[in-house]
């Protein structure tokens, strides 16, 4: 077997792009800003260039050789049920503190569940008054990435064993397909529950990654010299950022109909190839610094829950510093009717710290939980059985 084909064991700079990411994906959520500012453009372009990036990731660390079988059970056992635990605990937890501190009734709590298990996308069209939720719902959103995640992998595993490893027509074909099919279903259906509108772009997203580690990439890039590398990491997040600028397609990514039409799909594809290197090069130069680096590796080790916990938490932190406005649908005050001042800015950057700080040791605790869960799995299946 090619040594390229080998699974891969563990890539630092992998885990310090899920850091960066999931670190730029709170301040997203929690951090206010003026609407279309320099900050806040310069924040969505790298917190929605970082969606992409997460699946391309995800191709480029799956299990090559793991039958289709075998992939959806872990699958199965490492992201949906850890997701349907943490997200029923944070609705318990979350609906308990939403009646004691926002006035919620326990039916505003099942209004909220339901809305965040079939997303509005599903309720506005089984009844057009639940299209949005309040606090709770608002606050646990980051999920719809993880189901768009879940309906991606369906397709992904299949066709990982059919195309992995075959000529180069294969793959172009494959590529032409996804564009065929993806193009009229962006166009032309309305927005789809957790991203199936854009299903393909996101399978396309992964199997770059795939792409990328049959062609070695992470072996070619850390051949580059310093300044070269160095070069490349501006030049590409530059290139990102103006082909941000040129759009402003953050609305690709929910599923949602862009002012653009198909050059939506095309421009996404585009910020994923320049995104990616440049951000690994980006990588690989924090690798170097020790402290910085292990911080980094262990947040992207647990980007799941941070995301899953990180704006429900900043809610709380919200009551307790007595901001004017929540985390969630409202990052924005200028849609509340409300002027931008340094003390909600500050406010909101306190917020993300403390709520960052404070995933650590849920993810600590969540990490006991599962090697509990192991051991007794492990157990289960022994000969002595």
């Amino acid at each position: 077997m090619a040594e390229n084909h080998k699974e891969k064991k563990r890539i630092p700079e992998l885990d310090i792009m899920r850091g960066i990411g999931i670190i730029l994906i709170a301040v997203f959520h929690i951090v206010f800003r003026s609407m279309n500012g320099i900050p806040d453009k310069v924040i969505c372009s790298l917190g929605w260039g970082f969606v992409g990036t997460f699946f391309v990731l995800s191709g480029y660390t799956c299990r090559i050789h793991a039958d289709v079988l075998d992939s959806y059970k872990r699958r199965i056992v490492g992201l949906i049920l850890p997701v349907l635990v943490i997200e029923l605990v944070l609705l318990t937890l979350g609906g308990l503190y939403c009646m004691a501190v926002h006035g919620y009734t326990f039916r505003d709590v099942i209004h909220d569940v339901i809305i965040t298990f079939l997303r509005p996308e599903v309720t506005t069209r089984i009844n057009g008054t639940w299209g949005g939720g309040g606090i709770l719902f608002t606050n646990l959103s980051p999920v719809w990435f993880v189901w768009s995640m879940v309906w991606t992998e369906l397709f992904f595993h299949p066709l990982k064993r059919l195309i992995f490893g075959k000529k180069e027509r294969v793959w172009v074909c494959f590529v032409i397909a996804l564009f065929l099919i993806q193009n009229p279903m962006y166009v032309l259906l309305k927005p789809a529950p957790w991203g199936l509108t854009i299903l393909p772009t996101y399978l396309l997203f992964m199997m770059i990654g795939l792409k990328l580690r049959e062609r070695n990439a992470e072996e070619y890039l850390n051949r580059l010299s310093v300044p070269v590398a160095a070069a490349v990491t501006v030049l590409g997040l530059l290139f990102h950022f103006g082909l941000f600028l040129f759009n402003g397609n953050e609305s690709y990514y929910r599923s949602e109909y862009g002012n653009r039409g198909l050059l939506d799909v095309y421009t996404v594809v585009l910020q994923v190839l320049v995104f990616v290197p440049a951000m690994y090069l980006l990588a690989r130069a924090v690798k170097g610094i020790p402290l910085l680096s292990k911080g980094l590796q262990w947040m992207g080790r647990h980007s799941l829950m941070v995301l899953l916990t990180h704006c429900i938490i900043a809610v709380v932190y919200c009551d307790i510093l007595h901001n004017y406005i929540r985390p969630g649908a409202y990052w924005y005050p200028e849609l509340k009717g409300i002027s931008l001042t340094g003390e909600i800015v500050g406010k909101s950057i306190i917020t993300c710290i403390l709520s960052l700080i404070t995933c650590i040791p849920l993810c600590m605790l969540w990490d006991r939980v599962s090697v509990i869960r192991f051991k007794r799995s492990k157990k289960s299946h022994s000969p002595g059985d």
